[in-house]
């Protein structure tokens, strides 16, 4: 059973002394006072710092006694270790020679001939709600989001590590790409890997990538997302879709800077920052074992929780308008005329659940949209399953409680919507009656399995079954 590390996160989010939330976390700062380079300075987060004379190295030291890769600086739970890498001179701290030594405060390194100052520092900030209402393309007004806003405000400048979670459709990759947009990042690349839309079998090769001949069918050297995100943001969406035999090659990843293509037969050292994201409850899985605890905390470093739309109804009216002003000219080439929200359409959409949070939200306002005659999106204009229940009724019920609109909408959109709501709510009970298994459902039903799987595409409900299942 891997290893489940239950300490906490040393950089982490808690409750001040006032009781608003402040922001704590570990860095250390590298100063060479003496020497060629005598006034160089690094300040970082980073788990590993590497010193030397190679270009590569975290911290740059031209100085003609210090070896390529002289030393590194190890962070391990909280502390800091200076290793001596095999360095021709030696690594001294203070006037010792060490080859493995804890630097618990300020401290002077010696190497070659040149003199570092080491000072470990802890940065902690009390978190006021942001000021702005709109960060990237994070929208909201509420304080849960102006907070997170905050978050995002004070960590996108470091290389911090974070794990964003959060429901499925909450935004977790536009979060990402704001932290990414106000990181020192900005302009290198940023790359996603969703992790569970790959086969287990190759998602070693879509992280670290594979020499020629790795793999059937790879007929050239391939670079992985670690590769192509160096110097940039890796986002790692579905975190907890990694397989646990992969976790400890990633910890080595993000602990390390170093990555190994399949094949391969030496390291490649890659600068990435991480963003994870998951929609499962990660902590639960670490107890259950499902999921290493050094990983977890490692990509933890900061986490940030993004709330269900259905706690922060207030934002809906900004997330609509920010949808028009985005979806402006998407929507004009499709021949729509809508422009904003009535009122009654807006009040009705508060009301509803939104079990597909901002993702569904933006999904019901393009249908809409298109639908809508004027520049007003209406009530009726709508999906029935918003105005069935909840709507004031406008015309009849029809059979199975279905809605009916009244003759105010046109024809052909008034069918439209009844047809779509019988659709949705048939499909529903078929995969309720039969335990969501597809083949049997499709038998009832009376058409192709495939053509099932499209029609719950298009509604977007979820089939709980395998997909690739025989029949029973």
């Amino acid at each position: 059973m891997p290893p489940s590390d239950k300490k906490e996160p040393l950089t982490h989010t808690r409750p001040a002394l006032d009781g608003r939330l402040s922001l704590s976390y570990s860095h250390c700062r590298l100063t060479i006072t003496s020497g060629p380079d005598a006034g160089r300075r690094l300040e970082t987060e980073k788990d590993v710092i590497r010193i030397g004379m190679f270009p590569d190295n975290d911290l740059i030291v031209k100085d003609p006694a210090v070896s390529r890769y002289h030393a590194e600086l190890q962070k391990k739970q909280g502390q800091y270790h200076l290793i001596d890498l095999g360095s021709t001179n030696g690594t001294y701290a203070g006037s010792l020679k060490v080859k493995d030594a804890t630097l618990a405060s300020r401290t002077e390194m010696m190497i070659g001939d040149s003199t570092i100052l080491f000072e470990p520092m802890s940065t902690e900030v009390v978190l006021e709600p942001s000021g702005v209402k709109r960060l990237g393309d994070m929208v909201g007004d509420s304080v849960t989001m102006r907070e997170i806003f905050t978050v995002v405000e004070r960590v996108a400048p470091t290389d911090l590590a974070i794990l964003i979670a959060g429901e499925t459709g909450t935004g977790k990759e536009i979060a990402a790409r704001a932290i990414q947009a106000f990181s020192k990042r900005r302009d290198a690349p940023f790359v996603t890997l969703a992790l569970g839309a790959l086969p287990p079998a190759l998602i070693e090769s879509a992280l670290f990538g594979h020499e020629q001949g790795a793999l059937p069918g790879a007929d050239q050297t391939y670079a992985g997302a670690f590769e192509r995100a160096s110097g940039g943001t890796l986002f790692l969406d579905e975190l907890d879709q990694l397989p646990l035999e992969l976790q400890p090659r990633l910890l080595r990843a993000v602990e390390r800077g170093e990555i190994q293509r399949l094949r391969g037969d030496r390291p490649v050292r890659v600068d990435v920052r991480v963003i994870a994201a998951t929609s499962g409850d990660l902590k639960e899985m670490v107890d259950e074992g499902k999921f290493r605890g050094d990983l977890y905390y490692r990509l933890a470093v900061i986490r940030l929780d993004l709330p269900p739309l259905r706690e922060r109804t207030q934002d809906i009216a900004r997330l609509v308008e920010a949808f028009f002003v985005r979806s402006g000219d998407e929507l004009a080439a499709t021949g729509a005329k809508a422009k904003k929200l009535s009122v009654g359409a807006l009040n009705q959409l508060q009301r509803h659940e939104f079990p597909g949070n901002v993702r569904e939200l933006m999904n019901i306002l393009r249908r809409a949209a298109v639908i809508a005659k004027d520049e007003e999106i209406l009530v009726g204009d709508l999906p029935a399953e918003l105005t069935g229940a909840k709507a004031q009724p406008r015309g009849g019920e029809g059979p199975q409680g279905l809605q009916l609109p009244d003759s105010s909408m046109p024809f052909k959109d008034a069918k439209a919507q009844v047809l779509d709501a019988f659709e949705r709510q048939y499909l529903q009970d078929l995969l309720i009656r039969h335990k969501h298994n597809i083949s049997k459902a499709a038998r009832e039903a009376g058409i192709d399995r495939r053509h099932l799987y499209r029609l719950l595409d298009k509604y977007e409900i979820e089939a709980a079954g395998d997909r690739d299942r025989s029949d029973d």
